[in-house]
This record gives C-alpha cells, structure tokens and sequence, in this order.
C-alpha cells in the first residue's frame, strides 16, 4: 500500500514540475517534419513554374531564330534565309531541349518539313488556337498536366510577326522565283505559305518532367 502511495505522489510531483510521462520525438524529426509541411507543394506552384519557364524558353527560342535568319538574310539575301530554315534552325531547339532536359519543337497544322508536324494532341491544341484567333480572341500560353500526370506540357502560339517571315511565307507574290524554287526542291508537300503579317502560324511545345520542375522548387 505504501509503495503504490508511493509512485502515486511521484507522478503528480513530476507534473506538478512541468515534466511530462509522453515519450517525445527526436528534434531532428520534428524540425525535418516542420520543414516539409511548409515546403509542401501544390500543383498550381508546379504549373506556374512551368508557365515561367516556358515563357523564358520559348522566348530565347524565338530571338535565337529570328536573330539566325536575319544573319542569313543579311549574308545572301531571302535564297540564304530560307536554306538556313531548312538546313540549321532544328540546332536552336535542340540544343535549348539538351540544356534544359526537355522536349523542345516548333508545330503546326501547316507544317513545311514533316519534322514540326503535330502530335494528335498537339493538333487538338493548335485547333483550338486557330478558332480563337479567327474570333478575334487573344492567344495566351496554355499550361496542362497530360496523363499519366508525369509530365507538364506547355504551348505557345506563333504568330507572323515580321514581312522578313512572308518572303518564305507569304503569298506566290510575296515569296522569289528563287526562293519558290527552293522550297519546291527541299519540301514537295510544302504547306507553309499563303500567310499575311499578323496570322497565327504554329506554336512552341515544350514538356516538363514533374519531378525535376519539384526539385527546383
């Protein structure tokens, strides 16, 4: 009877004291534990990292291009630009897809070398743009988790932004004999012309692995 009275008034001497019977955790455990609830991550801060990126990306893309073509322009004329088309500018995307660990392309429903033709949900995409454009609606980039939910696509249209692009993409009026000529050597199913400055062209495709886009958050 006495030792139960005993441990009876210990206990509620430790309490008394502030001390507490629970077995607490490691520290290391509970800070790590803090640590991911407040880094935890939802899936809009995964696609507005992708958003940003792909803005950044798509932009070098298109100032790289256009700053190669004109180079061309400048050293042989329209003849010069649209061999550089056929011949060089698959090394800008490749090389952007390579530094950045992603797939990198320029497609369109109108595609002149088979190489930036559209995937099936690619051409549902650039459908959807088309339509927009038509009903003078504006066109922004569009950020999409696709299946199996690994990976994030982002497009961005493309537009015929500069008279420098209708003299391969123009009308017959617009584009060279020479020019003409080359196009019908180097692409016989050339679907590329009959565009005026200011039409919806294609867009930039890009994906995004999830877990790298996570690691870098």
């Amino acid at each position: 009877m006495f030792r139960k009275l005993f441990v009876l008034l210990l206990t509620l001497l430790m309490i008394g004291c502030g001390f507490s019977t629970e077995k607490r955790r490691p520290k290391a455990i509970e800070e790590t534990q803090s640590e991911r609830s407040v880094r935890k991550i939802s899936e809009a801060d995964i696609l507005n990292k992708v958003k940003k990126l792909g803005d950044s990306i798509s932009m070098q893309a298109q100032q790289l291009f256009m700053k190669r073509i004109s180079e061309q322009y400048a050293k042989g004329g329209f003849v010069e630009a649209a061999a550089y088309c056929n011949m060089e500018a698959y090394s800008i995307t490749d090389s952007l897809a390579k530094s950045y660990s992603i797939y990198l392309k320029r497609v369109s429903t109108q595609n002149r070398s088979p190489q930036n033709a559209p995937s099936e949900m690619e051409k549902e995409l650039l459908e959807a743009y088309e339509y927009s454009h038509q009903e003078g609606i504006d066109l922004n980039p569009n950020v999409q988790f696709i299946q199996p939910g690994d990976t994030i696509l982002y497009n961005k249209p493309i537009f015929i932004a500069s008279e420098l692009c209708l003299n391969c993409h123009g009308t017959k009026d617009d584009i060279s004999e020479e020019v003409q000529a080359l196009l019908k050597e180097r692409y016989p199913n050339d679907q590329a012309t009959g565009y005026e400055l200011g039409d919806f062209r294609g867009m930039w495709s890009l994906k995004f692995l999830k877990k790298d886009i996570v690691k870098n958050l």
